[in-house]
């Protein structure tokens, strides 16, 4: 079973009734919702890092109406096809824990998701407590070499080193990243000149940097469907999980809650091999 190992020093942390310790007297305790903060340099000053709580309950709220099961049942798909059983699968940028919560359901694997934000982080361990979640940095992933069989990140960052670093040889990285017309309908009225995402692996000035360091996947699928929002309130739920709510002006955010009936999910699916 992986094992945390110390943000400070790098040894390994043994577990306690209250929380961890490494044989350099470093302490983390864990906290009432079970989950441990190992985020390097601790508390933070000035604005907490990651996910607001309100936009990590609108991602709650957009997920508990099943609008994203189909991408949900595919990366628990992709897992299951590409390793079959693994025993321990990692959630790298985990969010409120939906989607590790889903691979573990489906797999029985044993599950270990890591993420900046707090409030993600401890809306997560309320939910799933049979996993086990931790604040930290997928920059400087707190396990040793080769821990999973699996890592997947979904719409988070992506460093190539690090993900490859934590997987056991014959493992895998499952990577959820943006079609082009992902939420097509929302840019549309949020922005004036609305432009597609541009596709990760083919785009040479790719917004995010992680893209240029992964080598071809080893197969690409895509998930695309048209998801129904009825309800006002989920229209701005599923734009207030998204950065689209922090650009769009409170005119344009009425907008997407009045009209915005109907969406398009555009997800890429990429899997690579360790």
């Amino acid at each position: 079973m992986p094992g945390y190992r110390c943000p400070a020093c790098a040894a390994g942390l043994d577990a306690d009734g209250s929380g961890f310790e490494c044989v350099n007297r470093h302490r983390f305790d864990r906290a009432r919702e079970g989950y441990v903060n190992l985020l390097r340099g601790g508390r933070l000053t000035g604005r907490p890092p990651g996910d607001s709580e309100a936009m990590v309950r609108a991602r709650r709220t957009v997920f508990d109406a099943r609008l994203y099961r189909p991408v949900m049942e595919a990366v628990a798909e992709a897992v299951a096809e590409t390793i079959g059983v693994p025993e321990a699968v990692l959630d790298c940028g985990c969010g409120e824990g939906s989607y590790l919560g889903a691979v573990c359901a489906r797999s029985g694997a044993g599950g270990w998701g890591v993420d900046i934000s707090k409030p993600a982080i401890k809306l997560a361990a309320r939910r799933h407590d049979a996993l086990h979640f931790a604040v930290a940095s997928s920059y400087a992933l707190p396990f040793d070499d080769g821990a999973f069989q699996a890592a997947i990140s979904v719409f988070s960052p992506r460093p190539f080193g690090e993900m490859m670093r934590v997987l056991a040889p014959g493992g895998a990285a499952i990577l959820i990243t943006p079609g082009r017309d992902h939420l097509r309908e929302v840019k549309e009225l949020i922005y004036d000149d609305p432009r597609a995402h541009a596709e990760p692996a083919d785009a040479a000035d790719a917004a995010d940097a992680a893209d240029a360091e992964w080598p071809p996947p080893f197969e690409v699928r895509s998930v695309r469907f048209d998801a129904h929002l009825d309800d006002p309130a989920l229209r701005t739920a599923l734009l207030e999980m998204t950065p689209f709510w922090w650009s769009a002006p409170p005119a344009r955010r009425q907008l997407v809650t009045d009209s915005a009936d109907v969406v398009t999910i555009d997800i890429r699916l990429t899997i690579h091999h360790r």
